[in-house]
C-alpha cells in the first residue's frame, strides 16, 4: 500500500460552493479510515508470515455496502451555497 501526504488543510469562507456538516464530515473521514484498513487486510501477506487472516468474500460485501450507504449519507449531507447578493 502506498504512503499517503498529509498537506495542511487551510479552512477559507467562500461565498459559493458545497458546504459539509461536521458529522458529515467526521463520516468521510471514518470512511477513508475503514477504506485503508480494508486494503491492508486485502493485502498480499507475505509468504514467510504465518499469521495470515482470512476475509470472506461475505464480510468483505457487507463492509463495501455499509461504506457505500455511509458515503450515501455524506452526499446527501452536502449542500451548495449560492452567492451571497
Amino acid at each position: 500500500m502506498r504512503k499517503e501526504s498529509r498537506a495542511p488543510v487551510a479552512l477559507a469562507i467562500l461565498d459559493t460552493g458545497y458546504l459539509l456538516p461536521e458529522d458529515a464530515l467526521l463520516a468521510l473521514v471514518q470512511t477513508r479510515d475503514q477504506l485503508r484498513l480494508l486494503a491492508r487486510l486485502t493485502e498480499p501477506a507475505a509468504s514467510h508470515d504465518d499469521a495470515e487472516l482470512a476475509v470472506s468474500p461475505m464480510a468483505l460485501a457487507h463492509c463495501f455496502d455499509r461504506l457505500a450507504g455511509d458515503l450515501q449519507g455524506v452526499i446527501d449531507a452536502a449542500h451548495w451555497r449560492r452567492p451571497s447578493q
